[in-house]
C-alpha cells in the first residue's frame, strides 16, 4: 500500500508516490514513530528506486491510541492524510509492487543445521 499525491520534496523537484517502510510502537512509553519513504513516482518504486527522501514522522501522544487494536499501517495512511499538511486529498494505492517471499527459509551454504 502507499498513498498518491505529488508534494515538493527538500530537493526542490516534485514527487508522488509514498510509502510506509518502517513503523515503531513503544506500549511503554506510548509513543509512535511512522517512517514515510518518498519515490519520484510509483514507477520508480515499481523499479526499485531507492526513496529520494525518507522522514521520520513521531505521532502525537494524544492520538496513540487510535493506533491500538487496529492494523497500525493502514492506520498510519489514514493518520497522515488526515494530520500531515500536504497529504490531505492522497490517493490511496492497494496495488501490491514487493516481490512475493517465500515462507520458507533455507539457511545459505555455510551455515550448520543443529
Amino acid at each position: 500500500m502507499a498513498i498518491i499525491k505529488e508534494l515538493n520534496t527538500k530537493f526542490g523537484i516534485n514527487a508522488s508516490y509514498h510509502r510506509i517502510t518502517s513503523f515503531n510502537i513503544s506500549y511503554s512509553q506510548k509513543k509512535c514513530v511512522i517512517c514515510v519513504a518518498t519515490y519520484l513516482s510509483k514507477e520508480a518504486r515499481a523499479d526499485h528506486k531507492d526513496p529520494i527522501e525518507e522522514i521520520d514522522i513521531e505521532i502525537p501522544f494524544s492520538d496513540f491510541t487510535s493506533f491500538l487494536n487496529v492494523n497500525p499501517i493502514e492506520q498510519g495512511y489514514s493518520w497522515l492524510k488526515h494530520n500531515v499538511i500536504g497529504f490531505e486529498d492522497a490517493i490511496d494505492d492497494f496495488d501490491v509492487i514487493e516481490p512475493f517471499t517465500s515462507a520458507i527459509v533455507e539457511p545459505l551454504p555455510d551455515e550448520q543445521t543443529i
